[in-house]
């Protein structure tokens, strides 16, 4: 899928937060494109990324998926792995995107 592909499945989406339609309405050209271009990938540090709209940012729904992900994963490994669970942290000195996306 190319960028403009995914630059355009995020503008049709129709419950998109106000702050990522705002920030995808100030984005130029080159914005877009690295912001789109790529899925964020998730590292030996875990998920590192900026902020924002875009498949290659950290927002509710690139959280999302590498959730889900990570609960199949675990799932797969069975019971034992499902007792030990997960650690999810986040940079306090930032806005970090695990406190922003979802209220617990």
């Amino acid at each position: 899928m190319t960028w403009k592909t995914e630059w355009k499945k995020w503008s049709a989406h129709k419950e998109l937060p106000s702050e990522l339609k705002k920030q995808m309405a100030e984005m130029n050209e080159r914005e877009r494109e690295e912001s789109f271009y790529k899925q964020l990938e998730f590292g030996t540090e875990g998920m590192r990324g900026e902020l924002g709209a875009g498949s290659n940012r950290m927002n509710i729904y690139t959280v999302r998926k590498v959730t889900a992900g990570l609960a199949r994963y675990i799932e797969e490994k069975g019971t034992e792995a499902k007792k030990r669970g997960v650690v999810i942290a986040y940079d306090s000195r930032h806005s970090s995107a695990v406190e922003k996306i979802e209220d617990y």
